[in-house]
């Protein structure tokens, strides 16, 4: 889930970045892009760089955005360590969007840290704005004009079910014209509704609408940067319906448990082996007891 989050990430950067911003709360703006990491920090990438544009000046202005899934005891630091790398490289202090996708325990991102020398008499700080993402209101951004910010409303606050909500979310993304775009989006709903809703695999009822992966082939030849993304949240589905397939081809009726327990398998290697046991295992019991222990 990790790497699928951090994929999203990417390409939403890249081809969603005026969302981003919106959300960090920088508005106004008349066009914007997305910059090389790779050319600021060497050493540590920041998540993203945007080169953004306001009326009336005429330099652009940097944001640094960084997407952290759960609040950790290092981010601050680590946003402090970009700045400064950036600030060196361009000469500029840049802007900064920093977002917590859910929250954990009783840890905190402050968007406060500070450098002090060994001996205390030098010390290096910043300051700069957090976005909690179960903070906002995923009614707020399903009203939103922008299609770009609505895989993030399963992240935000909301009293709908997830059904209802989702269903909601793909009703607002199979009117995005441009095919690529609506398969990109609607694959990134689907990964973060699987961080805010664990278990649940809601691919499906969005694919339903949009024909997902019809449109796949070309998605991927247009944004790489998703491509084992998309790819492998395919696999999984295909081979989650291969094993409830084989299941009743064998024992007649699958138990209603089963469905969302193989949703909550995040693995493609495991998923073979669920599907090896699905053809060869005595009785339904058997396969039950296998998927639900601890892998």
């Amino acid at each position: 889930m990790r790497q699928d989050k951090d994929r999203s990430g990417k390409w939403l950067l890249t081809h969603h970045g005026d969302a981003i911003l919106r959300l960090g709360g920088i508005t106004g703006f008349t066009a914007w892009k997305a910059l090389q990491a790779e050319t600021v920090a060497p050493r540590r990438l920041p998540d993203g760089l945007l080169e953004v544009r306001f009326p009336n000046e005429p330099e652009p202005t940097l944001v640094l955005v960084e997407i952290e899934t759960y609040p950790d005891s290092d981010a601050d630091r680590q946003v402090l360590d970009d700045l400064m790398l950036i600030a060196v490289d361009r000469k500029t202090v840049p802007e900064v969007v920093s977002l917590v996708l859910k929250p954990k325990g009783n840890l905190t991102v402050t968007g406060a840290s500070e450098r002090v020398s060994p001996r205390g008499r030098t010390r290096v700080g910043g300051t700069w704005p957090v976005v909690r993402m179960w903070e906002l209101e995923a009614e707020a951004l399903l009203a939103s004009p922008d299609a770009g910010v609505i895989p993030w409303v399963p992240l935000a606050h909301t009293a709908l079910s997830p059904d209802e909500l989702m269903t909601r979310c793909r009703d607002r993304l199979v009117q995005v014209p441009d095919a690529n775009d609506r398969a990109g989006l609607l694959a990134v709903t689907d990964i973060f509704a699987g961080l805010a809703f664990p278990g649940r695999s809601f691919f499906e009822l969005l694919r339903g609408s949009a024909m997902l992966d019809k449109v796949l082939e070309t998605a991927v030849s247009e944004s790489p940067a998703l491509r084992d993304t998309l790819t492998g949240v395919l696999l999984r589905q295909t081979t989650r319906r291969n094993i409830l397939a084989a299941l009743e081809a064998r024992f007649g009726n699958v138990p209603t448990e089963c469905e969302p327990a193989l949703d909550a398998v995040p693995d493609e290697a495991r998923l073979k082996t669920l599907f090896r046991l699905a053809v060869t295992c005595p009785d339904l019991d058997a396969f039950v007891a296998a998927l639900t222990a601890a892998p």
